[in-house]
């Protein structure tokens, strides 16, 4: 499974790259069998946010290392001179919490889940 990460560049320009959610087998919910687990993250909140269509920002930094997962619609971000459309069932990994930061327009009302991260 595949995520996108959005970071500061050494020059703390906003970037985006492809990675992907590394599993190994764990004892999960014993009794119950294992099951593959990505490593946990410590998260200090957990929040649900709704953007209708239409709705858009400036450039800005993250306001903190977040993962956002879109459960429902979609959405533009754009980094720098790169854009991705993320929708339903993408996950990004927002740490451009530097620098310029990213925009975001909206195409579709959208329902977004967000952890924020240490």
């Amino acid at each position: 499974m595949n995520y996108v990460r959005l970071y500061n560049d050494s020059s703390r320009e906003s970037r985006f790259s492809d990675l992907d959610f590394v599993f190994s087998a764990a004892d999960f919910a014993p009794p119950a069998p294992p099951v593959d687990v990505f490593d946990p993250i410590s998260a200090t909140a957990f929040m649900i946010i709704r953007l209708p269509k239409g709705w858009a920002d400036p450039a800005h930094p993250a306001p903190a290392r977040q993962f956002m997962m879109v459960m429902q619609g979609m959405a533009e971000i754009t980094a720098g001179r790169e854009r991705r459309l993320l929708k339903s069932g993408d996950i990004l990994l927002a740490e451009d919490t530097a620098g310029e930061g990213h925009a975001t327009t909206v195409l579709e009302d959208s329902v977004l889940a967000v952890v924020r991260v240490d």
